[in-house]
């Protein structure tokens, strides 16, 4: 594999030959291009929370953004712990919410709304934090990067 074509797909996909059905394919030119699933979703939720921010309150807002990446976590951990194979249908859903709660991030902080901003900081250490004890005590990461 050429090295522009390896970092290309990296970028795209980000998943090896084994994981390729977590993705979409699409013929492109002639050429096989995979989007992951999940991104594809984050994407398409990062776009809709720009068009939906100005219509909720902040709080709502807030709300949403503090419990749209739940499934998300779910999704990712009970898949990687090999308690269940995710569907795609359900990576681009779970994306999609993930990709609202990240515009509706980035909104507050384009908006100037630093307070909400910092309150969302702390959602996502709380977020990392349970991700990286469930991590930690199943053993989870070192099962993940060894392709088990």
């Amino acid at each position: 594999m050429k090295r522009g074509k390896s970092l290309w797909f990296l970028l795209l996909s980000h998943h090896g030959p084994s994981r390729l059905h977590r993705t979409f394919h699409l013929r492109v030119v002639g050429k096989d291009v995979y989007l992951c699933a999940r991104c594809t979703g984050i994407f398409l939720g990062f776009i809709t929370a720009f068009f939906l921010f100005s219509a909720l309150s902040s709080a709502t807002a807030f709300v949403l953004m503090a419990l749209f990446p739940l499934p998300t976590a779910a999704d990712w951990v009970t898949q990687t712990l090999g308690l269940r194979e995710s569907k795609n249908w359900i990576r681009v859903g779970t994306g999609y919410l993930l990709g609202v709660a990240w515009g509706f991030f980035l909104s507050f902080l384009i908006g100037g709304n630093l307070k909400i901003f910092l309150y969302g900081l702390m959602v996502l250490a709380v977020y990392y934090g349970a991700i990286y004890t469930i991590a930690r005590k199943t053993g989870m990461l070192r099962n993940y990067f060894h392709g088990r």
